[in-house]
C-alpha cells in the first residue's frame, strides 16, 4: 500500500464534506440501494463510505473507483472487511480494463458535480452496464429560487476551488442521453432525496437540494 499520505487543509475540508454528506444521505441510500446485487461498480468511491450499504451477501463483488491516491488509501482500509469481494481501482473510469456489459449495478453518488465531462462518464457507465442493469444516482442540484440559490451563485467558484464540486450542479442533461434507459423519453426525472439533518451547516446548505433516481439500461444497446 505504501506510506499513508497526510491530507492537506483543503483535502481535509473535502473529506469532512464527504463524511457529513454521507451521513445526511443515509436514509436516501437505504431506500435507493435496497436491491443492489451481483457485480457492482462505484465511480468516485471516495473513502469508501458506502461499505455500510454494500457489505451484504447479495453483492458478489464491488469495484470501487477512486482516482485520488489519498482517498483511495483510506478506501482500501474501509473495504478491507469485505476481503476479496471488494477491490479499489486507483484511477479514472476510462482507465478501467473491463469489457462492455460487465456490471449488474453501477453507483454514482455526488460524482457528476465534480467531473469536467459528465456526459462522457454516463456514456462509459452505460457501456459497462449489462442489458437490464441498474444505474443508481444520488446528486445535488442548484436551487432555483431564494436565499440558497443566491448563496450558491456567490460561492460557486470559491467552492469549486476548495472542494472540486460545482454547487450549481445539473446532472439531468448528462443522464438524459437518448436511448440509454428503459421507459425514458426526454429528460430523466429525479425524486427528492430524503435527508437526515441534525444541525444547520452552511457547507451542506450550499449542496441542497438533493435528488436521486434508479435507471435501467435499455436492451440491445
Amino acid at each position: 500500500m505504501g506510506d499513508i499520505v497526510k491530507l492537506g487543509r483543503f483535502e481535509k475540508i473535502s473529506r469532512e464534506v464527504l463524511i457529513s454528506t454521507s451521513k445526511m444521505l443515509k436514509d436516501a441510500k437505504t431506500e435507493l440501494f435496497h436491491d443492489i446485487h451481483g457485480k457492482v461498480l462505484e465511480v468516485g468511491a471516495g473513502i469508501g463510505v458506502n461499505v455500510f450499504f454494500l457489505n451484504r451477501p447479495e453483492i458478489t463483488h464491488w469495484t470501487a473507483i477512486e482516482p485520488d491516491r489519498k482517498l483511495a488509501q483510506e478506501c482500501r482500509i474501509n473495504l478491507s472487511e469485505m476481503g476479496e469481494r471488494a477491490t479499489v481501482f486507483e484511477g479514472y473510469l476510462h482507465e478501467l480494463d473491463e469489457p462492455a456489459n460487465s456490471f449488474d449495478c453501477i453507483i454514482l453518488t455526488t460524482l457528476l458535480c465534480s467531473v469536467p465531462k459528465p456526459d462522457e462518464i454516463i456514456r462509459d457507465v452505460h457501456r459497462l452496464l449489462k442489458s437490464g442493469g441498474k444505474l443508481y444516482v444520488i446528486e445535488h442540484i442548484g436551487d432555483k429560487f431564494g436565499i440558497r440559490a443566491g448563496m450558491q451563485i456567490i460561492a460557486k467558484f470559491p467552492w469549486k476551488i476548495v472542494t472540486g464540486c460545482n454547487c450549481r450542479n445539473d446532472p439531468i442533461p448528462a443522464l438524459s442521453q437518448e436511448g440509454f434507459w428503459e421507459g425514458i423519453n426526454g429528460d430523466v426525472e429525479m425524486d427528492p432525496a430524503p435527508l437526515r439533518v441534525k444541525k444547520f451547516s452552511i457547507m451542506l446548505e450550499l449542496l441542497k437540494p438533493f435528488v436521486m433516481t434508479k435507471l435501467t439500461k435499455a436492451g440491445n444497446k
